[in-house]
């Protein structure tokens, strides 16, 4: 298999996309045996000061490669050391000034897949619309080239609140957007990922986390 770089993303920030980043990333790493990459793009550098806060609890290597790198050497990087892993993470900047910041769309078409997470209120559900459709964009591009492009949509942090339960069929009725059938539940279990552990070594990770994990392999063909 190829690399397969992916990114979580969305222009609506809170929605989780670096802590799912690191829940995926490390699993992938820990139980499928993917040498796996995260390159942090974004500004606040999450995923790498995640790190840095790790370092100082474990004495070993971790599970997944993080680099702090700025967009604009993103396809360099690439170019020179994506072969070396079986799949790469993008976490892209944040979009502090519209839908048109040049630098997380070119993330976006540097990506082969693009995973959307969506936080069940009206407003979110508005903006991940908009962001969806820039993501469209890209993949006809894409297409256009011959190139493969898959998005998949999938609520995070859902609970039993009407509003939560109405996401997804507003998303996939006025926008198409697929989803996936497995969400992420609004747990504290998923607001503490490691780059060091896999969600799924537990018990609870197991339960809460597997289905969700075990469709994305499946539907992006990861294995």
């Amino acid at each position: 298999m190829s690399t397969r770089v992916l990114s979580v993303a969305n222009s609506k920030g809170g929605v989780g996309k670096s802590t799912v980043t690191i829940l995926l990333a490390s699993a992938l790493a820990k139980q499928l045996k993917k040498k796996v990459l995260i390159l942090d793009t974004d500004s606040q550098a999450s995923v790498w000061n995640w790190l840095e806060s790790e370092k100082r609890i474990y004495d070993i290597a971790p599970l997944v490669t993080v680099e702090k790198i700025m967009p604009a050497h993103v396809r360099m990087f690439l170019d020179k050391f994506g072969e070396e892993y079986d799949i790469v993470f993008i976490d892209v900047p944040r979009m502090t000034h519209g839908l048109n910041e040049s630098a997380t769309l070119q993330m976006l078409y540097y990506c082969d897949s693009v995973l959307i997470p969506v936080v069940g209120a009206r407003m979110d559900v508005a903006s991940t619309a908009e962001f969806y459709n820039l993501v469209e964009d890209a993949k006809k591009e894409k297409e256009k080239m011959d190139f493969s492009y898959t998005v998949y949509g999938f609520l995070n942090r859902e609970s039993n609140r009407k509003d939560h339960q109405e996401a997804k069929a507003m998303l996939t009725s006025h926008l198409t957007m697929e989803m996936l059938d497995n969400s992420l539940r609004d747990l504290k279990l998923f607001t503490t990922p490691s780059l060091y552990e896999s969600i799924l070594d537990t018990k609870e990770g197991r339960a809460r986390f597997e289905p969700f994990f075990k469709e994305l392999v499946q539907k992006l063909k990861l294995k």
